[in-house]
């Protein structure tokens, strides 16, 4: 019984591992057979001057088998396209992987010519980006030197307070200053038979009045004029902030 169980269990096994070879052969097979399809399609693309779809199913035939000869269709294509970088990464793979192939001279050459073109680039973006940071030197110093190298700030809200608070001062002490005069106009002009204690009242009260609206009056029209003075002799000259160009741009520098 042990051993037709290890037998068993052995053809499980055989049975098993014959399942995953052929698992793994028709796998293999059917990546080739997408590999040649996309291979077609993107020889087809090509001819027809279609080369996105060309570089895209020359991409998915490397990838479904690793050859490296078709990193040459990939290089083509991406050189046609303009895409120096990706021809040139295309072009030393496969040249790493067939150094002794037929066409390595005209290879060779083609790596040459894309490494200058992409410094060429480089260089003028470079020259490009330098030619930039100069002219916004040159208009920052134009800037700097037509602007005022001050300006004058302003007292801020102190004398437009005084000026208001003087103006209330103001109104209030000419309201009593009405009064005081009211009252003693009624005094003077208080007909017979008005009763004593009501005109004594008026007659304290009027002067009373009459005074602190004078004094009022005079605060207050002193806290306008203060304030008009300062509002228009107050404030200060302060630095213009400064422009200049840093390693990342245009700086500001200054006091606000």
């Amino acid at each position: 019984m042990r051993v037709l169980l290890i037998v068993a269990v052995a053809v499980s096994c055989l049975v098993s591992t014959a399942g995953v070879h052929a698992q793994s052969s028709q796998s293999r097979e059917a990546r080739i057979a997408a590999a040649k399809k996309a291979f077609a399609v993107g020889t087809e693309a090509y001819a027809n001057g279609e080369f996105t779809t060309a570089l895209t199913s020359f991409r998915l035939a490397y990838e479904l088998t690793g050859s490296p000869d078709l990193l040459y269709n990939i290089a083509t294509v991406s050189d046609r396209m303009r895409r120096d970088e990706e021809a040139l990464e295309a072009y030393e793979g496969y040249l790493e992987a067939r150094p002794k192939s037929s066409d390595r001279e005209h290879v060779a050459s083609r790596i040459d010519v894309l490494r200058a073109a992409i410094e060429a680039r480089r260089r003028a973006e470079i020259d490009a980006e330098i030619e930039a940071r100069s002219a916004a030197i040159d208009a920052a110093a134009r800037v700097k030197a037509e602007r005022p190298l001050t300006q004058h700030v302003g007292p801020g809200p102190g004398p437009w307070i005084t000026i208001g608070v003087g103006g209330a001062a103001l109104v209030t002490g000419a309201v009593l200053f009405g009064l005081g005069q009211r009252d003693q106009k009624t005094v003077e002009n208080a007909p017979p038979g008005s009763s004593y204690s009501m005109v004594q009242e008026m007659a304290d009260r009027g002067p009373r009045r009459t005074k602190a609206g004078v004094a009022m009056m005079s605060v207050g029209g002193a806290g306008v004029i203060a304030g008009i003075i300062w509002q228009l002799t107050g404030g200060h000259e302060e630095a213009m902030p400064e422009v200049s160009i840093g390693p990342t741009g245009i700086l500001v520098k200054g006091t606000f």
